[in-house]
C-alpha cells in the first residue's frame, strides 16, 4: 500500500529586506507579492534617489570655489554613506536574481515529480 500524499512544497525563497531588526539582525520575508515586498521596493528606490541627490550636492560643493574643507569633508562623508547604501541595494537585488539550478536542485525536483506521479522504486 502506498501513500499518495503529495510532497510538501519547497519553501518560497526569502528576500532580505533593506532594514534590520532593532538589534541589528537582517529581516527576511518570502519573495513575491505583498505589502512588505512592496514597501521594501519603495525603500530601495528611496535609497537610490537619496544617493543621487547626495551625489548632485557633492558635485555642487566640489565645483563651488568658496566651499571650505569642512564642506568638502561633509560631502565626501555623504557620498561614502550613499555609496554604502546603494551597494547594499545592489546586493539585495543580486540575491533575488535566479541562478542556474544545481544538480541537487534538479535531483530534488525529479524526486518530487516521481513521488507525485506515484512511481515506486523497484529493487
Amino acid at each position: 500500500m502506498t501513500d499518495n500524499v503529495p510532497p510538501a512544497p519547497l519553501p518560497a525563497p526569502l528576500r532580505r529586506l533593506p532594514w534590520d531588526t532593532p538589534d541589528g539582525h537582517p529581516c527576511y520575508v518570502p519573495q513575491g507579492v505583498g505589502i512588505i515586498n512592496e514597501l521594501a521596493d519603495v525603500v530601495e528606490a528611496e535609497i537610490i534617489v537619496a544617493a543621487v541627490d547626495d551625489g548632485a550636492g557633492a558635485l555642487l560643493n566640489a565645483e563651488d570655489p568658496s566651499a571650505t574643507k569642512e564642506d568638502l569633508r561633509q560631502a565626501a562623508r555623504r557620498l561614502a554613506y550613499a555609496l554604502d547604501d546603494v551597494v547594499k541595494v545592489a546586493e539585495l537585488r543580486a540575491e533575488r536574481i535566479p541562478t542556474e539550478p544545481t544538480p541537487t536542485d534538479r535531483a530534488l525536483r525529479l524526486s518530487e515529480a516521481l513521488r507525485a506521479s506515484g512511481v515506486r522504486r523497484t529493487a
